[in-house]
């Protein structure tokens, strides 16, 4: 239940909420994940009324843990950006970093793919540019912790401005994608995201003595 302390700002209470670990909490989230896929895979519109009948859940409680649609698709994109990158930090730790790399990308494609229709629905939204800017700004600070902790960076280029500039192009790219404005396939779509990405971000600087470190760089501001 929502709290009734007003001094708690709601957005504050549903951000506690989607991190909660409480049973009911993570079984509401996973109703409402696997009701937009299966209102996908179905090629049916996936609006908060379809969502709720989906998952049998009322819209009290949806509204519980997402203010509306964009809020959803931004936890979704966020929470898979967290398991893709614990997933390739382990496999590029037991094999080939490129390849562990190569399997995140077609992993992130898939993740689009189950949930198109939510995504299609808020980019087209008139705050679509907003959108596309919070999940890339999400998705860049999951790259930048990979850059600071595992890339080979060279020394002339900052984490952060580097993280932008990949998350930027690669949300470009899958936005594109998921409101068919380019013609591809979900594979042709990873094996571009993967051969586009410098080498530097799938070259281990643990696992050799080249003359690149990668660091903790002071941010620059906007």
């Amino acid at each position: 239940m929502v709290t009734s302390d007003a001094n708690i700002p709601l957005a504050a209470v549903r951000s506690g909420i989607r991190r909660s670990a409480d049973p009911r909490a993570v079984r509401t989230r996973e109703r409402i994940a696997s009701a937009v896929q299966r209102l996908s895979h179905g090629g049916r519109e996936v609006t908060v009324r379809a969502i709720v009948a989906e998952a049998a859940v009322s819209r009290a409680t949806f509204y519980t843990h997402f203010a509306d649609l964009e809020e959803l698709a931004l936890w979704l994109q966020s929470s898979t950006f967290e398991v893709l990158a614990e997933a390739e930090r382990s496999e590029a730790d037991a094999g080939d970093p490129a390849e562990a790399m190569l399997v995140s990308q077609q992993r992130l494609v898939e993740h689009y793919a189950q949930n198109r229709a939510l995504y299609a629905a808020v980019f087209t939204l008139p705050v679509a540019r907003g959108m596309q800017s919070a999940v890339a700004q999400t998705m860049a600070r999951r790259i930048r912790d990979h850059i600071v902790d595992r890339a080979d960076l060279p020394a002339a280029l900052d984490a952060h401005l580097s993280a932008l500039y990949i998350a930027n192009a690669a949300t470009g790219v899958i936005v594109a994608w998921v409101l068919d404005e380019v013609e591809a396939d979900a594979d042709a779509i990873a094996r571009h995201l993967f051969e586009l990405m410098p080498r530097w971000m799938h070259r281990d600087r643990h696992s050799h003595d080249g003359p690149s470190v990668a660091r903790e760089p002071e941010r620059i501001q906007p």
